[in-house]
């Protein structure tokens, strides 16, 4: 018989069964499907959103409504955190361009 009681062990706990604590920083990759290339961006979990599609943006010279992000096929909401979408480190959120114009006269 073993000493002390026996403590479920995987992927959410350590050896000791203690819960494993998530890191505070997320790392994210931004696909721009025009050229193809992949920003990264490195921000809190705690952190809207709104901050990296800004900083997205702004490093590709687009205006900030021109552009539609999406992760998994659901598009994000800028006031939401990646803790609320369950965004890993090394995930890929989509940029889509948001197509203008198409009236006829």
């Amino acid at each position: 018989m073993g000493i002390g009681r026996r403590v479920p062990v995987g992927p959410q706990r350590n050896i000791l069964g203690v819960p494993k604590q998530r890191p505070s920083h997320i790392t994210l990759f931004v696909h721009d499907h025009l050229s193809g290339n992949d920003l990264v961006f490195k921000m809190k979990r705690s952190t809207q959103l709104r901050r990296l599609k800004i900083a997205y943006c702004d490093r590709k010279s687009v205006e900030f409504n021109c552009t539609r992000f999406a992760y998994d096929g659901v598009a994000l909401i800028s006031s939401r955190t990646p803790d609320e979408y369950d965004l890993e480190t090394g995930d890929v959120i989509d940029a889509f361009p948001v197509p203008r114009g198409g009236g006829a006269p």
